[in-house]
């Protein structure tokens, strides 16, 4: 034993369990069957995370599934193999990380990578949706595959690079936090003892057993959507007059399972938007047509659609602007008192806290002895930004070298403030930055192309702050696990080749299913209605001075949203400092905000999976706290999985044998049974 660490008898500590279990080396870590369980996982819940998305715009934290998954997976694998009479290294929990940390970076390059966001914007479809006659500068319908891959893999590879010579800074220097990342590291540090070996054994078992009855699920409900709007999805559940209005459940396992994910009060704030925009401010909208407006143009900003849009963007934007704020004081002030201790070297580190726990002791040891060199992710981050300068505009012509180069200067600065203020409060500003840059580079461009650009360097800044970011997270996990800082960025890196790779072949398939479907991806009544590729591309419209007439009162509709966005946001901000049990209660903006764009269908089951956990906890709580991640998982990955053999019909011209429809009593029944009759007659002659 190492005598400066001290002696382990004298403290409780979670290294001690692992104490007789040796380090291993880097090759016993990054192993072939890790990188085999990490691209297998990576494709599934890239699958998953994408169609959420895609579809409803708010993904979960899926720490707690892949977790799991990939603990039993790997262990299983490796008794596999045993079984087979080949001989294998133990597993341990650094290997354990690696997958871990490969499948959420794999995850993190699907939600930035623009798939439901920027560069669904670009499209014709979402273009249309804003504007009548977009410029076609200003469009892009199609990214070929191998240069969407290619941008990913840029942007990706610069997030990890940039934000490693920070990594001491958080994690030991200023000893952040990490919310995210230190639960996960208890949960991977448990899973490796008997007992957490037990338990995860038991989620596992529990969350395959509601995968096989949501997949089921979803089988049974494909055999009745041949057609548009056919199936069990387009059940009128409260009526048809409802239902055109958006309000149906749609019998989706995978928003019940979202819903015992989320918090309840974000279930509960999508609904009451739902219910303000759709049941009473769109309907009272539609009756000024003739007075406020003029055009019958669904999708003009000089409409209707003008008030949904903007009304929905001052909510999304202030609640933004508002946290981001919030965030940078509370940021500025802790790394102000932390300077103020001066106690940033490691030597005054050690000799200021003699009291230093045996884990503590360990795991800086660990991360000293294997750190990164500093000049390795410097030098490697600046030739990344000389080829994204060159690459990039070859890819997208509406974007200039100059504008690439600007964004890589300022990225590292979001980044490091942005992983600063999630060490703190667990929360990510990586969208604000985003619409922040959206906003800039279109008002620098300003003419036709400029949406376009934006929305490029829009996805530049979002993965470089959001992926960054959550890499300090693993980071931390890592820290926690003792894990070497080598390995993690490995994981990263290889968790960045396997999201270049896998999810624009996913976002392929679903483009291909849209295809057949007959409606493109991003329009609002298709399988994927990305809600917020209209919010980003509104926001490039905006930036470049592409709005010249907004409908009556529609600024007037803004200002109000905003001051009460204002409202609500402090009111949330002084309960929690006063620690006032009202801040339980205290909706999210961007939450209300969010169905002002798609609707109610996806909220009704969010909150009645919400209700389930909710009934569920009054009658075991204990058994629910324990299983009921599992039991969401497993709803959710059984139906989003069943994308990938509905795409491979699609895509075989397989399609379903029935369409039920639902429609009114009264005229429009009796053409529907006047037609099939004679459809039936015409079959017997």
């Amino acid at each position: 034993m190492d005598a400066n660490i001290g002696d382990p008898r004298l403290t409780p500590s979670v290294e001690r369990a692992f104490e007789v279990q040796p380090l291993p080396g880097f090759w016993g870590i990054v192993t072939l069957r890790a990188m085999v369980v990490s691209a297998v996982l990576g494709v599934v819940f890239c699958f998953v995370a994408l169609r959420i998305h895609m579809t409803a715009g708010i993904v979960p934290a899926l720490n707690m599934p892949t977790s799991v998954l990939s603990f039993f997976f790997l262990k299983w694998f490796v008794a596999l193999l045993q079984s087979c009479g080949i001989a294998t290294l133990p597993f341990t929990r650094q290997e354990n990380m690696f997958v871990l940390t490969s499948i959420t970076t794999c995850i993190n390059m699907a939600l930035t990578g623009g798939f439901a966001t920027y560069i669904i914007g670009m499209t014709t479809a979402v273009a249309k949706s804003l504007v009548d006659n977009p410029d076609q500068k200003d469009i892009i319908e199609d990214l070929p595959t191998v240069k969407y891959t290619l941008f990913l893999f840029l942007i990706g590879f610069a997030s990890i690079l940039c934000i490693v010579p920070f990594t001491q800074i958080m994690l030991i220097d200023y000893r952040l936090l990490f919310p995210s990342g230190s639960v996960t590291a208890h949960l991977v540090n448990s899973f490796h003892t008997p007992q957490g070996a037990y338990v995860a054994k038991l989620q596992v078992a529990t969350l395959l057993k509601t995968f096989l009855g949501s997949f089921s699920w979803s089988v049974f409900q494909w055999f009745y959507t041949a057609g548009n709007n056919c199936g069990f999805q387009a059940f009128p559940t409260f009526g048809l007059a409802l239902y055109k209005r958006r309000f149906y459940f749609d019998f989706s396992a995978t928003y019940v399972g979202v819903g015992m994910i989320c918090p309840f009060m974000v279930n509960f704030a999508l609904l009451f938007g739902a219910i303000l925009s759709w049941g009473f401010l769109y309907p009272y909208i539609e009756s000024k047509k003739g007075q406020w407006y003029h055009t019958d143009s669904p999708t003009s900003l000089n409409g209707s659609n003008g008030y949904k849009v903007f009304l929905g963007i001052t909510m999304i934007l202030t609640d933004g602007i508002f946290n981001f704020l919030t965030l940078i004081t509370t940021t500025s002030i802790d790394f102000y008192h932390k300077r103020q201790e001066q106690d940033s070297g490691m030597t005054h580190y050690i000799k200021k806290h003699p009291s230093l726990s045996y884990d503590d002791r360990k795991r800086i040891e660990l991360f000293l002895s294997s750190k990164i060199p500093l000049p390795l992710p410097v030098v490697g981050y600046i030739v990344c930004a000389i080829i994204s300068a060159a690459v990039i505009p070859s890819i997208f012509s509406q974007i200039k070298f100059y504008h690439v180069a600007a964004l890589y200067v300022v990225a590292p600065v979001f980044a490091f403030c942005n992983s600063y203020g999630t060490g703190l409060t667990d929360w990510s500003a990586a969208p604000t930055y985003a619409k922040f840059t959206i906003f800039i580079i279109a008002a620098w461009i300003a003419h036709p192309g400029a949406v376009v650009a934006s929305l490029v360097a829009c996805g530049i800044i979002n993965a470089t702050v959001h992926v960054s970011s959550q890499a300090m997270q693993d980071s931390k996990t890592g820290y926690m696990t003792l894990t070497s800082p080598q390995v993690m960025v490995t994981g990263q890196i290889f968790g960045v080749i396997l999201g270049s790779i896998i999810n624009p072949s996913i976002f392929y398939a679903f483009k291909t299913t849209a295809k057949h479907s007959g409606i493109a991806i991003g329009s609002k009544h298709s399988e994927y209605p990305c809600p917020y590729s209209g919010v980003y591309r509104a926001i490039g419209i905006i930036g470049m001075g592409g709005v010249k007439e907004l409908p009556e009162h529609c600024v007037t509709f803004c200002t109000v949203a905003f001051f009460i966005t204002v409202a609500v946001d402090v009111l949330r901000l002084v309960s929690q400092k006063k620690g006032w049990s009202i801040q339980m209660y205290i909706p999210s903006m961007t939450a209300i905000a969010l169905p002002f764009f798609t609707g109610s269908y996806f909220t009704i089951a969010m909150c009645l999976g919400s209700v389930v956990l909710f009934v569920w906890n009054k009658i075991h709580s204990q058994s629910a706290e324990l299983l009921s991640s599992a039991v969401a998982a497993g709803l959710i990955c059984g139906e989003g999985l069943f994308s990938l053999p509905t795409t491979l019909l699609s895509m075989a011209e397989v399609h379903p044998p029935i369409c039920m429809k639902f429609l009114p009593s009264g005229e429009e029944l009796g053409e529907v049974d006047r037609f099939l009759s004679k459809l039936a007659t015409s079959a017997k002659s």
